[in-house]
């Protein structure tokens, strides 16, 4: 019988880790010095939650909740970046996406189908899905479909651990954005300069 028989369709960690982490394709508790040494030079997915956290209290999509998630999201995909590991996000793509008309009904947030559709090319072309410990991460139900997706395919899951008061930061590599020396930003011309007039 396949390992992947029958996965749970509602989060169930304890049973995944169980079947898969002798077989290289989970680890869990993994620091993210680890991570990256494992990682670097690969495409990895970060899963983290969204749909159930982007909602107020009344079950509607709020903006303001959506941008939190992203900013968190980015702030691991960021972290990644300065071991020397790519990390996309689809998160942090959608509510950019999302964020230019919040209102609008050209794309519905939590329209789980759509997302999941939109997911899956990222997903396929990714050669690990990395899950980092924010809040919410284990009863997720997309970061679990994530999960599951890419154990049957053969895709390793990482499952980051909870980082001490004080997280260590591994040391950048060489084409890590902190090794580059920062130009200085131009700040944008006032229209009136560009126009030739006064303010």
């Amino acid at each position: 019988m396949s390992m992947h028989h029958r996965l749970p369709r509602d989060p169930d960690w304890p049973q995944l880790c169980a079947r898969y982490t002798g077989s290289g394709l989970l680890q869990r508790d993994v620091a993210l010095i680890d991570a990256a040494q494992a990682l670097r030079g690969s495409l990895a997915y970060l899963a983290t939650p969204y749909t159930r956290q982007s909602t107020d209290d009344n079950g509607r999509w709020c903006p303001s909740l959506s941008c939190d998630l992203s900013d968190a999201a980015a702030a691991w995909c960021s972290r990644f970046a300065q071991t020397g590991v790519t990390a996309v996000s689809p998160v942090v793509q959608a509510d950019a996406m999302l964020q230019r008309d919040p209102w609008g009904d050209a794309l519905d947030p939590l329209d789980e189908h759509f997302w999941s559709t939109w997911c899956r090319p990222l997903l396929s072309r990714c050669d690990a899905v990395v899950i980092p410990p924010l809040p919410g991460w284990d009863c997720s139900a997309g970061v679990w479909a994530e999960a599951c997706a890419a154990v049957t395919r053969q895709r390793r899951v990482i499952l980051i651990g909870a980082e001490p008061e004080g997280p260590q930061s591994p040391e950048p590599v060489a084409f890590a954005p902190s090794a580059v020396p920062r130009v200085p930003r131009r700040q944008p011309v006032p229209e009136y300069h560009q126009r030739g007039g006064t303010p």
